[in-house]
């Protein structure tokens, strides 16, 4: 049994926002009050912290199985855990790619019983995520999957999109993509702009992700399928994100967290570093500016950790040649708080409220609900610290001032503490 003891209890889904004492048994939240008596309980003094509903990821490569080296479920789930998350869905885009039915039944055994946060997984829209033969979606959901998505890789041919769309939505769940178009994106490095001229890097046009937001869009209002956008990171990109939902499409979308703090200008400044070399790539201030006000006021509905492990061997290479992508399940939060200028109500419904409702589920602090929680310190202030937890370090924010930091989540009752 635990005893939260005053903590300004932030829950957006229930307008809750004062300090109160939230007490832990059996997994659940047994009682919310003030003075709470602490009986045989664990004490834990959250005074000065803040209790946020836990968070949840829509976007995390775990590499397992397949390349554990990268990462592996047990350090997912800790670094996951380290940074406020309850639950995180892992991408199909493993070694076998996840699928089939039997594939996604081994897959969800396995994530049974980890330290950290709860892994689950989504399955592969299609097969091998080569984006020529649809899967058997209905098997993987039926497995376990709690998602299907296309991993990262975009699918840019819109009839087999439509088809994969009007398959999926008898089978009720939604689906993951990340908007883009393979042939704007297959040779550039970084966002083509300024910076990639004068770095005389080759650029990734917003175009690639805007042309995909839009076949996205149509094929949407076409199938009628449940589909929510992982990457929307550019100003054109929020704009026809508005008007579809505007339209009343069944559409909702993220943004990696790192992508509310940090510009293109991060790779000139890091001096090639290729830890900022990511898919898609940090863009000019103009949006992120524009992304952080799409987050403000719901027209992106959730912020993503966009975790995505590469040891020293696939990153220290020339900025060109290296992998795309960086971890980011431990700062999130951070860069969120940071983003969103200390707006707690606003930080969790962004990391925990929204992408909980995606799933079908909801994510508050009210008796009765599983005791998922994050404890975090809204006064804290310093540079981004190199990961803790998870098996890789390419991790683009180390250095950089942010605001608040994550000092333990609850998971199903169990305290786990990130520092």
């Amino acid at each position: 049994m635990l005893l939260l003891r005053q903590g300004r209890v932030v829950c957006p889904s229930t307008g809750v926002d004062r300090v109160l004492d939230v007490r832990v048994l059996d997994g659940q939240i047994a009682e919310i009050g003030v003075d709470l008596a602490a009986g045989d309980a664990r004490v834990v003094d959250c005074a000065g912290y803040a209790l946020l509903p836990a968070f949840v990821d829509l976007v995390a490569d775990l590499a397992d199985p397949g390349t554990t080296w990268r990462e592996d479920l047990r350090s997912g789930s800790l670094a996951a855990a380290a940074g406020g998350f309850a639950t995180v869905l892992a991408s199909p885009a493993t070694d076998p790619v996840v699928d089939s039915g039997a594939i996604a039944q081994g897959l969800v055994d396995a994530s049974h019983d980890l330290p950290g946060a709860r892994v689950q997984r989504v399955g592969a829209l299609t097969v091998g995520l080569l984006g020529q033969e649809l899967t058997e979606m209905g098997s993987m959901l039926a497995a376990g999957c709690v998602a299907i998505g296309d991993g990262g890789r975009t699918v840019s041919d819109a009839a087999m999109l439509h088809n994969a769309l009007s398959y999926a939505r008898p089978f009720g769940g939604v689906v993951l993509l990340r908007p883009g178009q393979r042939a704007l994106e297959a040779r550039g490095c970084m966002h083509e702009g300024q910076t990639s001229v004068q770095l005389g890097l080759r650029g990734i046009p917003a175009a690639a992700e805007e042309i995909g937001i839009a076949m996205v869009i149509a094929l949407v209002r076409a199938t009628k399928a449940r589909v929510h956008l992982t990457h929307v990171t550019t100003a054109v990109g929020a704009e026809l994100l508005a008007r579809a939902k505007d339209a009343g499409l069944s559409l909702t979308a993220s943004v990696p967290a790192r992508s509310l703090v940090l510009s293109d200008t991060a790779v000139s400044d890091s001096g090639y570093d290729s830890v900022t070399r990511l898919l898609p790539p940090l863009r000019p201030e103009q949006d992120r500016l524009a992304v952080c006000a799409a987050v403000v006021s719901g027209v992106i509905d959730s912020v993503c950790s966009d975790h995505t492990p590469w040891t020293r061997v696939e990153k220290e290479l020339e900025f060109e040649r290296a992998q795309p992508g960086a971890v980011g399940l431990e700062t999130a939060f951070s860069a969120t708080f940071t983003a969103l200028d200390g707006d707690l109500p606003r930080v969790a419904r962004a990391l925990a409220v929204s992408p909980a409702a995606v799933l079908g589920r909801t994510a508050r602090i009210v008796v009765g609900d599983v005791a998922d929680l994050a404890l975090v310190d809204p006064g804290f202030q310093g540079p981004c610290a190199p990961p803790v937890q998870s098996r890789s370090s390419n991790e683009p924010l180390v250095g950089h001032a942010l605001r608040g930091r994550v000092l333990a989540t609850v998971v199903s009752g169990r305290l786990i503490a990130a520092i």
